[in-house]
């Protein structure tokens, strides 16, 4: 995953612009507020990027056991790997198939996958006699069944076709990728640029605002800024509950926003917030906010309910005309329940 833009934050975090450097952009960012990090923890699993590396807050040090155990026995395979998957793996990257990159025994989540292109969210797995015993059939219809609700789809290659009709294999992962469409900037025809975590010094201490104690969602310098319900007002202290900083985008993370979208031009700009259970919109995009409304569940808004002074939406979405989306999730659902429909978002968004 390339790292386009990327800045360090007061305590030392690092937020990053990740994608392809192409035209017809559309950003996504995860999260605005530290005690929100379900957009992160989404994008994440989108993009596939390895927790392991990923800086742990205190709170998450010792808790990666199973995850070291999975990269370790995959390093282990791929330093073992039998005949069939040596020759598939030249294969691949002879071949260098529709300009897709591979990876071979790649760790997804508490499962080890024989090649995978994330690009196209497909997975192939080589087969030998084994799998025809009924437990291990249990175990990888249980694996694929799992897979397959991550958004990969899965293929199944036996050993003896590899050694014996190598070119009818490519012609089959051929065909398989082209459905796909997966990924960043491919299969689409617009290309998704991803900002995981905007607030990382926030998440890191679980808090809304950033380490200035800003809350980065009214820092931005919108013609309402400092305004609360019609009072002028600065926005850096309790007394006004909104904690827009000293001046308008007075904070490093806003800053590096404003400057992405000077620079990428985004089309349309979705983020995602928590717990309101809305897709919430601004600017000319109450049609796309409608689509993602039927694969989510979620009703459309056009306004939150209450005065967003200094907001991004108003900035992006009513001061500069950007379609942009505010989704907010819904903090009590298991997030491995909401990947699917997310992914299918991120997928809608590639053809807006």
């Amino acid at each position: 995953m390339n790292v386009l833009e990327c800045i360090n934050t007061k305590l030392g975090n690092k937020i990053e612009l990740l994608g392809e450097a192409r035209d017809n952009n559309i950003l996504i960012i995860g999260v605005f507020h530290g005690d929100e990090p379900q957009g992160k923890y989404l994008i994440e699993k989108y993009l596939n990027i390895d927790p392991l590396s990923q800086p742990l807050s205190r709170k998450g040090r010792g808790h990666n056991t199973a995850a070291k155990y999975t990269f370790k026995r995959a390093k282990e395979l791929r330093q073992n790997s039998t005949d069939a998957e040596n020759i598939l793996w030249q294969a691949l990257r002879r071949n260098n198939i529709d300009s897709t990159h591979f990876k071979r025994q790649q760790p997804i989540d508490r499962y080890i996958v024989d090649f995978v292109c994330f690009s196209h969210r497909l997975i192939i797995e080589l087969d030998g006699g084994q799998h025809n015993e009924l437990q291990n059939i249990e175990h990888d219809n249980k694996r694929t069944t799992y897979l397959e609700s991550q958004g990969f789809k899965i293929i199944r290659i036996w050993n003896n076709e590899v050694l014996n009709n190598l070119d009818g294999v490519i012609e089959y992962i051929k065909s398989s990728l082209a459905p796909c469409g997966r990924g960043v900037g491919r299969g689409g025809k617009n290309n998704l640029l991803f900002i995981p975590c905007l607030n990382p010094d926030g998440l890191s201490q679980n808090t809304r605002t950033n380490a200035n104690n800003v809350d980065l969602n009214r820092n931005f310098p919108t013609k309402n800024w400092g305004k609360n319900e019609g009072e002028n007002a600065t926005c850096d202290d309790c007394t006004t509950a909104y904690y827009g900083g000293k001046t308008p985008a007075s904070e490093i993370e806003t800053q590096f926003v404003i400057n992405i979208i000077e620079k990428y031009s985004p089309k349309l700009i979705l983020t995602i917030h928590a717990p309101y259970k809305v897709v919430n919109y601004d600017g000319p995009a109450k049609d796309i906010a409608e689509k993602i409304s039927t694969i989510i569940g979620y009703p459309t808004e056009g306004s939150i309910g209450y005065p967003t002074p200094g907001s991004f939406g108003t900035y992006c979405g009513v001061e500069r005309n950007i379609p942009t989306i505010t989704l907010e999730m819904d903090e009590e659902a298991p997030i491995e329940n909401i990947y699917p429909k997310m992914f299918e978002i991120f997928e809608e968004l590639k053809e807006y």
